[in-house]
């Protein structure tokens, strides 16, 4: 008799398991989903944001990057660092990305826009004295491209180069 009660609480506690299981189940699985799902959104947003825009620009190749060059030699006077007067002599010039969604609209706009550049390039230059030129070059291209990029309200303007610097 004793065998038959313990027999029967066995098979009571496993049932009592199989239904806590079962709850356990219905009650934890969807929002471990959903805790998933949104881990992976995070993960993925994570990635995009690792993926800067300059390796974007690497995967470009030659023949899809067109040049603009600003024929005018620009003469940028420099801040006062001392008594005299600085100025840095040099080329301006652009790489456009043919493959922009924006280069057939605004590329001939380039060229009436020229002055505007080279307003901005005189005076991103003009912040820097004549030492912090010659060390903080491209942090001045940087700016530079920031700002022309903002005057066209795109980024199919991917790089700004300064040819034959002279500093005076």
């Amino acid at each position: 008799m004793r065998k038959n009660i313990l027999t029967v609480i066995i098979l009571a506690m496993c049932l009592i398991n199989i239904v806590l299981s079962a709850v356990l189940i219905f009650v934890m699985v969807p929002p471990a989903n959903k805790s998933m799902k949104l881990i992976d959104k995070v993960a993925q947003i994570i990635d995009l944001e690792l993926e800067s825009p300059d390796n974007a620009i690497a995967n470009l190749a030659v023949s899809d990057i067109g040049t603009y060059l600003v024929e005018e030699r620009l003469t940028c006077r420099l801040a006062k660092s001392d008594d005299e007067d600085h100025y840095a002599v040099l080329y301006l010039s652009l790489s456009l990305n043919k493959t922009h969604e924006d280069y057939p609209l605004l590329e001939p706009y380039v060229s009436q826009y020229e002055n505007d550049m080279k307003e901005i390039v005189t005076d991103e230059f003009a912040k820097y004295t004549i030492d912090e030129v010659m060390v903080m070059k491209d942090r001045i291209k940087d700016q530079v491209l920031t700002r022309i990029q903002e005057l066209f309200q795109s980024d199919f303007i991917i790089n700004v180069s300064f040819g034959n610097i002279l500093y005076d």
